[in-house]
């Protein structure tokens, strides 16, 4: 009996030892901790690397913000306003679960960059049964604007109009440009520029424009020795005392004029002489009648933006002399006692805008400390005068950019050889006005006929056919093989823009405000598309 016990025990333990049965279920016991960790780690891991990876895209995001509302002034509170918001908005509270979310920002000491630190707190899911509560989230971010090659030049609208106030400003329209101007100058000039270049040019533009001194100086020869005018001639008696005076048209022999020495000329009061020298204005080069709707013909030299002068004189541009240039009822010669005033002494009576002349414009400068100071001198020497001739200021705004032009060595290539970005900011605050009694670029139209037109309606549609075709010839110039086209941006300030200043635009490049301080915004918003908006961190 005892020996059957015995047997069957044995056999029994066997059986038992060679039966897996539940095996699975401990071995799955045991491997539940660690497959959790597995899991839950992955889990919070991924959770954590969103976080982190949508921390960091919320943080650029703000200091791209922050910098683009900075402008060229400095970071206050409104601009860290605009970083926060967009931080804001791009990481919500409660993203992924996170809390105790922070963003700040602050500007380098040099004002060219935007930092920003962010922070986060992400609670596990499942690792806290491991003792990992919380991952602790942090990114850091920079922006800045940066400048690679770019040419810029203003064309100004300096009319007398300028000088009245838009409804609800304070200030009047010129002191809104001089401010705007700065806004978008210190935009840019506090740009990264590394080894590119920056240049400002400025073309102040009423009735004609102020370049004698540029062209001067590049070469004295693009300046004709004489001029045609509208002018007089004094009579005597046989006695040889003063009769009257003969208006009449003369040429004055003016070579001796060009470095600013004065002239004189016998067209004083009772035939006395009249001495004045050149403040710089000019008088468009030979022209061909065209009407408002006909393309300029090829022997239009007024209209080519590149062509330099030749020898022949009516390649060159004649001086502005208003001081010996008297008007007339028409083109025909009279004699007369009356003593008339000359444009130039009625353009110095501020409620008369006949004869203006704006003051000097500034060709393209780089932006180095003397450049700088010599934009913020000539902004603030901005006054109004003068009827407004859009195609006066266009003709020179291309000019003065031109890479194949009159100053083509200066501008069609740079050293550091990478694209040039050209523009021309033309503003204006009214539409043309062109009477046929003004004198302006294009001489005196009642007394000497240049453009054709029969009456001042007439003058307003041919020059602003002329402005249409020197806007188009800007943008369609040639640039570089790697340079992208001139860009015209046009703000229409106090008007509603016409068709002519809207088509005179780049497209999409077109904006009007009544008001100096968005006035300011515009050329903010114009200098922040010029420029390049980039994270530096």
């Amino acid at each position: 009996m005892r020996g059957t016990v015995l047997s069957r025990l044995r056999l029994g333990t066997k059986k038992l030892l060679r039966d897996q049965g539940g095996n699975a279920l401990m071995l799955t016991a045991a491997a539940v901790v660690p497959v959790i960790g597995i899991v839950g780690s992955a889990v919070d891991i991924g959770r954590a690397y969103m976080a982190q990876l949508r921390l960091q895209q919320a943080c650029d995001a703000g200091v791209l913000a922050g910098r683009r509302a900075m402008a060229g002034g400095d970071y206050a509170d409104p601009q860290k306003a605009e970083a926060n918001k967009m931080f804001n908005f791009n990481f919500p509270t409660d993203v992924y679960g996170s809390k105790n979310i922070s963003f700040t920002s602050t500007a380098s000491v040099s004002k060219t960059d935007v930092n920003g630190v962010a922070s986060a707190i992400l609670p596990s899911a499942i690792m806290f049964m491991f003792g990992t509560d919380q991952f602790n989230l942090t990114a850091n971010c920079a922006a800045k604007l940066e400048i690679s090659n770019t040419d810029v030049v203003l064309v100004l609208d300096v009319t007398g109009s300028m000088e009245s106030k838009n409804p609800g400003d304070s200030d009047s329209k010129i002191v809104g440009l001089r401010n705007a101007a700065m806004v978008f100058f210190d935009t840019l000039t506090k740009a990264e520029i590394g080894d590119g270049r920056l240049r400002f040019g400025i073309v102040p533009y009423s009735g004609t424009v102020n370049v004698g001194a540029i062209l001067n100086t590049a070469n004295p020869a693009w300046i004709s020795d004489s001029v045609t005018v509208p002018s007089r001639t004094p009579l005597y008696r046989s006695n040889g005392t003063f009769s009257q005076y003969r208006y009449e048209n003369r040429t004055f022999n003016v070579s001796g004029g060009k470095g600013g020495a004065n002239m004189t000329f016998n067209t004083g009061t009772n035939g006395a002489d009249l001495t004045s020298n050149w403040d710089g204005c000019i008088m468009e080069r030979k022209t061909t009648t065209f009407n408002k709707s006909t393309t300029a013909p090829a022997d239009a030299y007024d209209m080519d933006v590149n062509m330099v002068p030749t020898s022949n004189d009516d390649t060159k541009w004649k001086m502005f002399l208003a001081d010996f240039a008297y008007s007339r009822s028409g083109s025909a010669t009279s004699d007369s006692t009356s003593n008339n005033t000359s444009f130039g002494k009625a353009a110095e009576d501020p409620d008369v805008d006949t004869g203006a002349c704006p003051v000097p414009a500034m060709k393209l400068t780089e932006m180095d400390d003397a450049g700088k100071q010599k934009f913020k001198d000539k902004i603030a020497e901005l006054k109004p005068q003068g009827f407004t001739y859009h195609d006066s200021g266009m003709a020179w705004g291309a000019r003065l950019i031109s890479p194949t032009g009159l100053f083509a060595t200066e501008n069609s290539t740079v050293t550091n050889k990478r694209p040039i970005s050209r523009h021309i900011i033309f503003m204006t605050d009214g539409a043309m006005t062109a009477p046929r009694a003004n004198f302006s670029h294009q001489g005196q139209e009642r007394v000497i006929t240049r453009i054709g037109a029969s009456d001042d309606g007439d003058a307003v549609d041919r020059h602003n056919n002329r402005f249409e075709q020197l806007c188009a010839r800007a943008k369609n110039m040639p640039v570089g093989q790697n340079d992208a086209p001139v860009v015209i941006w046009v703000i229409g300030f106090g008007v509603t823009l016409n068709d002519q200043l809207t088509r005179c635009a780049t497209t999409g490049k077109a904006y009007q405000t009544g008001s100096n301080k968005k006035l300011e915004g515009i050329f903010q918003s114009i200098a922040d598309q010029i420029s390049r908006l980039r994270l530096s961190q």
